[in-house]
């Protein structure tokens, strides 16, 4: 009999766990003999830093799903890969730069800071896949793709040009984003609002040739020195005399006129609004159905532009602080409120966000040729894409209805230039250099670091780089291979993506835009999204808090497993979920019970071993037929579950069958009957059940059985054998366990020593050797008709206690009274609390539900002593 250490340690043999894995081969699909297929290509984490438990999570779900497909076997392919992620990264290294060599980019220049990046960018991706194999996600690392691969990004630079031959991209003058610190333009979605307080400026704005003023209402003062006009709503009855009429721009002293519009809030301040076109995106595109002149007061650099008369040259809030003074100086600052704004940021930097009129690059996305929106919105409302949960099917939609057009250019270093030269007037799009140009500089669109130069003889090439997303929104079909790769044919549309909630405006939204326009098809069959990963107290992770978990600690001390339960446990799809030590470690103490009842299994039988098959000759009792029974019915419904993405359910139900089932019951009445066949069968279906969940340690029992010459990895996915579902052997058995529970109870209530057997009295009981070590009772045949006993009964299992002997009656009857009592006074108390008017109008929701959770418990537990009570009746 092998000897089986008394605690399992992950540490021990998770790395050669994995390494058996990997040289197994299997993580490569090719290597898989089938004609069904499964593909979830990796969402790519950025690689300039290392992974945080939202990666963790993320992984721990696809590798879920993964390995269920690859047991079920489907050629599997988890295919993984790095972001060079644009602005994120370059931050992150201009960061780096200054704190350990105090220089900044501009002192190393464009093609060695490109070349510092992309080394720096290889090093933590190497970092990173450490990390991940760590985490035991079952990825072919054979094709691991980054997003600045030549073959993958010319594929996103041909999408480019398409789409500019199809009028899906044009350059021009719109307002955007601007962060002044990573200089350089962002979309919507890379911009993050930040509540807090600020002042409502009231500012008098004289009508011309009048002793009358408009009084408006900004956050923004130093924004008037590019106002352009009033605004009023025409429903506003309080303005309708002045619409048409002009006022004086204060401190400018120019002529601006007041115009209605409906998009004015009436509600907001005093109901006119001042109209600046340059620095405020609705203020844009109000002057632009206005016809009103844009004037940019404020550059790139948050400095007053020369338009700013004499605050010309002074920041943002310099300007605001002077602007405020000479208005007040003037008397035309009416008053300032209090009042909570949202403060625009870098998602990347957090530096204050300036929305300015730029040239850039945008993406059409309602173009006449083809509406990138209306047809992903139709490919959702078609049921292209199943969405977990579904409800954030309707949120994309949204999304995409209200999507303006996209700004693609950025202004930064680091990243693919555009395939886009300019020589005079002339521009030229595409792929390689124009004609006499130097084609060096066509290897900057397949990401050769080498090639960060502009120019090429007398052209010159676009020196903008593409936002993030334009790449990494085309991830599905470019990492695979798009048109005529192996892999693309053979894998798309992928069967699943799964992604955290947070991104999906960002990539969810784009991949699927991208995958109709390019191939015509959905990117992906299912979209899955996971919650957020938040501290106990149901806080985000942050550095400023403090309360970040790191994953790989969590690993050392608990073991892979421990970690992937904690994060997928009590989940379901799109829902935050709470992490924390405590959770894990609970979840360690899971796969420590699963380590014992394979210790346990092992020590039982000398020939003991793992059985894929049994009959029913092989069911010598009740409660073989019972356990096994109730296995069917477990992998019944843990396959139901993950067929329905449900994976928290699933590993719920596996948790109670393995837990109440094997190890409270089977395994304990095993020690009496020793059915080693049941027993390995059992352990058999459990281990495959389980290793898509916790796939280091059911492989580790795995192999002590194997030693190498099978893998549970790619083993087959049990199937319930519906032939020896019994139900009647269900409720046979309930009623055995359900005997031995409520003696278990009435030792409890009463208070019995546990060491003390309890006489039973009891004709042909039935399972009576199980429920004498179980229950710790003594059965002794017939009770006399004299004696003072207590009768429980379950199915045609009945039995007298004889506990008189072992407590003291009268003082257990006062006790249980004195209970009764104080239950039946918290209960009226808590029901003429929820009968007071005051306290259900003016009692938040949460008090009012614990009150009533509470007097349902006092109810539940007043029934209980009244039943503890009467059975003392007959002593």
């Amino acid at each position: 009999m092998k000897e089986i250490p008394k605690n399992y340690n992950p540490s021990e043999s998770e790395d050669d766990i994995y390494k058996l894995w990997e040289e197994s081969g299997f993580f490569n699909p090719d290597n898989i003999d089938s004609s069904e297929r499964y593909c979830n290509v990796l969402p790519p984490p950025n690689a300039n830093g290392e992974l945080h438990v939202g990666h963790a999570s993320g992984y721990t779900v696809m590798d879920i799903f993964g390995r269920y497909e690859r047991m079920n076997g489907k050629k599997t392919l988890l295919l993984p890969g790095k972001d060079h992620a644009g602005i994120q990264t370059q931050v992150v290294y201009e960061k780096k730069i200054k704190k350990e060599r105090g220089i900044a980019r501009d002192e190393i220049g464009r093609e060695k800071f490109y070349d510092e990046v992309y080394e720096f960018c290889m090093d933590r991706s190497g970092y990173m896949r450490s990390q991940e194999k760590r985490i035991g996600i079952s990825a072919d690392w054979s094709r691991e793709k980054f997003s600045l691969d030549p073959d993958g990004l010319k594929i996103a630079l041909e999408t480019f040009v398409k789409m500019y031959e199809d009028g899906l991209v044009y350059k021009g003058n719109r307002i955007i984003n601007w962060c002044p610190s990573c200089g350089t333009a962002l979309a919507d979605v890379e911009v993050l609002h930040k509540e807090e307080d600020g002042k409502l400026c009231y500012i008098k704005y004289p009508i011309k040739d009048s002793d009358e003023f408009i009084s408006v209402a900004t956050t923004r003062p130093e924004t008037m020195l590019g106002d352009t006009a009033i605004a009023v709503n025409p429903k506003d009855e309080k303005y309708k005399d002045l619409i048409g009429k002009t006022a004086m721009l204060p401190l400018m002293n120019r002529e601006i006129p007041i115009i209605s519009d409906y998009r004015i809030e009436m509600g907001f301040g005093t109901g006119a609004v001042k109209i600046t076109p340059a620095h405020d995106p609705l203020d844009w595109q109000i002057g632009k159905d206005h016809k009103l002149e844009e004037l940019q007061v404020i550059d790139e650099m948050s400095e007053i532009t020369d338009l700013g008369g004499k605050y010309a040259g002074q920041k943002v809030m310099e300007a605001r602080r002077n602007v405020f003074a000479d208005l007040s100086d003037l008397g035309l600052l009416e008053k300032e409120e209090d009042l909570k704004i949202n403060k625009s940021i870098c998602e990347r930097c957090k530096t204050v966000i300036e929305p300015l009129i730029s040239k850039q690059w945008f993406v059409n996305v309602d173009a006449k040729k083809y509406s990138l929106k209306k047809e992903a919105i139709k490919a959702l409302k078609e049921g292209k894409i199943n969405v977990y949960p579904k409800n954030f099917e309707n949120i994309l939609i949204n999304w995409y209805e209200n999507l303006n057009d996209w700004c693609i250019s950025r202004q930064i270093w680091w990243g693919p230039q555009f395939p886009v030269w300019y020589k005079g007037e002339e521009i030229y799009v595409g792929l390689e250099a124009p004609d006499g140009g130097n084609p060096d500089s066509a290897k900057a669109m397949t990401g050769n670091p080498d090639s960060a130069k502009a120019t090429t003889g007398e052209w010159v090439q676009d020196e903008n780089t593409f936002d993030t997303w334009f790449s990494s929104g085309q991830w599905p079909y470019t990492t695979l291979g798009f048109p005529e790769g192996k892999d693309y044919k053979q894998f798309y549309p992928t069967d699943m993506m799964i992604m955290g909630r947070d991104i999906l405006p960002f990539w969810a939204a784009r991949m699927i835009m991208f995958g109709l326009y390019k191939t015509g098809n959905v990117p992906f069959k299912n979209l899955y999204f996971t919650g957020l990963i938040r501290d106990k107290e149901g806080h985000k992770f942050s550095k400023s808090r403090g309360n970040g978990i790191d994953p790989l600690p969590m690993i050392d001390k608990y073991g892979a497993d421990a970690l992937r339960l904690s994060l997928v446990m009590d989940t379901t799809p799109g829902q935050d979920a709470r992490l924390y030590e405590e959770k894990i470690e609970r979840f360690r103490n899971f796969t420590t019970k699963l380590w014992n009842i394979y210790r346990y299994s092992n020590q039982s039988d000398e020939n003991f071993n793992i059985v894929e098959e049994i009959s029913t000759e092989d069911l010598k009792t009740v409660s073989d037929r019972w356990v096994v029974s109730e296995l069917q019915k477990t992998i019944q419904e843990t396959t139901k579950f993950i067929e329905a993405k449900n994976i928290s359910l699933a590993q719920e139900k596996l948790r109670v069958f393995t837990w109440d089932i094997l190890a409270d019951w089977y395994v304990e009445i095993n020690k009496i009957e020793k059915n080693a066949k049941v027993l390995g069968y059992v352990f058999d279906k459990i281990l495959k059940l389980w290793h898509p969940f916790i796939p280091f340690i059911t492989e580790k029992i795995f192999q002590d059985f194997h030693a190498g010459k099978k893998l549970l990895m790619v083993s087959a996915w049990p199937k319930a054998d519906e032939s020896l579902i019994d139900e009647n052997v269900s409720a046979e058995f309930d009623n055995l366990k359900n005997i031995i529970t409520r003696i278990r109870n009435i030792r409890s209530s009463y208070r019995i020593d546990a060491a003390m057997a309890i006489d039973a009295y009891g004709a042909e009981v039935s399972g009576k050797e199980i429920i004498e070590r179980l229950a710790r009772v003594k059965i002794v045949g017939s009770a006399s008709e004299s004696g003072n006993f207590m009768r429980i009964s379950e199915g045609d299992i009945a039995l007298d206690l004889d506990i008189a002997k072992l407590i003291d009656v009268e003082k257990e009857k006062t006790r249980l009274q004195n209970e009764i009592k104080n239950l039946e006074s918290s209960i009226t108390r808590i029901e003429n609390t929820l009968k007071n008017e005051k306290f259900l109008t003016g009692a938040p929701k949460e008090i009012i539900e614990e009150s009533r959770n509470r007097m349902e418990e006092y109810k539940s537990k007043l029934e209980t002593q009244r039943e503890l009570l009467g059975n003392l009746g007959a002593f």
